[in-house]
């Protein structure tokens, strides 16, 4: 039953860490507004479109001369220009310029504020929405900047920047299925985008279409094999898909090219471990320690858990011996916990058990509900078939909401060692009634064969 409740917590752990390897949405390069590409675009977008823009009367003529020699080399110039210029009679098209101008020196406050204006005074100017767009992406408001670049689309300019911006927008906001759509669209004008396809990749997978996924991240890593985020997706991918063997040889990889990260490496580890790997994981762990170390001391005690987890004691004090000398002395009293825990178990397995036992009673002198630490004395008492020390311990287990279950289950096969076959039955119905388990019910089935076997 262990081996199987291990093999479970391991997977959810490695799910965990690959699904967390896409992060926050990603930086965009190929349409960043900051690309070469896009500031071209934005610098041809002085030109006035009259059919959907104000028109520059013979009034305008003079301050439109006036700043034309400016918006390219000397924005601030410009600005200046038309600051002054400013009443009530001044045509939008300049605000919609100085709105421009503004974005152009990164002063996006500004910005807004004449375009705005702009919008107020001319509701279908549709650069100003664009560029108000735009303002708000560059600070990151992708919830502002959703209604702009749609009214961009509703007037007519949706293109490949409307639509990966909108796409990304609703990708920050977590409106995977609305990103999905607009991804698509996007594709449609430029299709061999990068962060398009990586935008849809990652939509795909957080709307479960796995597969889709899968296929698209092998289109991205053909091209671009040196972007860890893309091995690492497509890993998670693998194990939601039931592909383990996939995701060792994705992550394997990475490692082999020398890519990887603490994280990538820690996953895996767990999923050689997982798959029965033992010393390919020790190996791969005790590698990744050395070589990239954790950034957290935290993280460095999850290996020596999944070690212990595991039962595989030696290969965990191997691990131990490793990062011992890197282990602060003052230790935050949750790693400080687990670090004693593991210690203990690690001791009482394949080491001194008095010094574990001295290791627990510690540990239940500063929490006497410390759940790991009675359940791990029951157990020590039951091996040595001193009952009555057993169930004391794991009698305690039955107050403590999450080891209540765990706590039936081990007074149960305390029942089963001492031959009270009918009273572990009742007992391990109280656990099944807090929280079934298929292996607790196999071998509530395997008690029942024998009661009706008989002496």
């Amino acid at each position: 039953m262990m081996r199987a409740v291990f093999q479970f917590v391991v997977l959810s752990l490695c799910l965990t860490r690959a699904a967390v390897a896409w992060g926050a949405a990603f930086a965009l390069t190929d349409s960043d507004p900051d690309s070469p590409e896009f500031r071209r675009r934005f610098m041809a977008s002085y030109g006035v479109n009259e059919a959907i823009e104000p028109k520059l009367t013979p009034a305008d003529r003079p301050l439109q001369e006036a700043i034309i020699p400016h918006i390219r080399d000397n924005p601030r110039k410009a600005i200046e220009f038309i600051e002054k210029a400013l009443g009530p009679k001044t045509n939008p098209a300049f605000y919609s310029i100085l709105g421009n101008l503004y974005y152009q020196v990164n002063e996006f406050g500004m910005a807004e504020r004449a375009l705005r204006q702009a919008i107020g005074a001319f509701p279908s100017l549709r650069r100003a929405w664009r560029t108000l767009a735009l303002t708000y992406v560059q600070r990151s408001s992708f919830q502002e900047a959703v209604i702009p670049l749609l009214k961009v689309i509703e007037l007519g300019g949706g293109d490949a920047q409307s639509y990966g911006l909108l796409a990304y927008s609703y990708l920050n906001l977590e409106k995977y299925e609305a990103s999905l759509s607009a991804y698509r669209m996007a594709r449609l004008f430029k299709p061999d985008s990068v962060d398009f396809r990586r935008g849809q990749a990652r939509c795909l997978q957080e709307t479960g279409q796995y597969r889709l996924a899968v296929a698209l991240l092998d289109e991205l890593l053909e091209e671009r094999p040196e972007i860890l985020d893309f091995w690492l997706a497509q890993a998670n991918a693998f194990l939601e898909l039931d592909q383990p063997n996939d995701a060792i040889a994705n992550l394997q990889i990475v490692a082999d090219a020398g890519m990887a990260s603490w994280e990538s490496r820690i996953l895996l580890g767990d999923l050689l471990l997982n798959r029965g790997l033992e010393s390919l994981a020790l190996k791969t762990y005790m590698s990744a320690f050395r070589e990239q170390g954790p950034r957290r001391e935290a993280d460095a005690l999850h290996p020596l858990k999944q070690l212990v987890a595991s039962g595989l004691y030696p290969e965990a004090r191997s691990y131990l011996n490793l990062i011992r000398p890197t282990i602060p002395e003052g230790l935050n009293d949750g790693s400080r916990r687990v670090l004693s825990l593991a210690e203990a178990r690690i001791e009482m397995s394949v080491g001194d058990p008095q010094k574990a036992l001295d290791w627990l009673g510690q540990l239940l002198e500063e929490d006497p509900l410390d759940g790991e630490s009675l359940l791990m004395l029951g157990q020590y008492y039951r091996t040595r078939k001193e009952f009555g020390q057993a169930e004391f311990y794991f009698e305690r287990l039955l107050s403590l909401r999450d080891f209540a279950a765990r706590g039936h289950v081990e007074l149960g096969r305390l029942e089963v060692d001492q031959g009270r076959l009918r009273e572990a039955l009742i007992t391990l119905r109280k656990a099944q009634a807090l929280d079934p388990d298929p292996n607790v019910r196999e071998y509530m089935e395997a008690i029942e064969a024998a009661l009706k076997t008989g002496p």
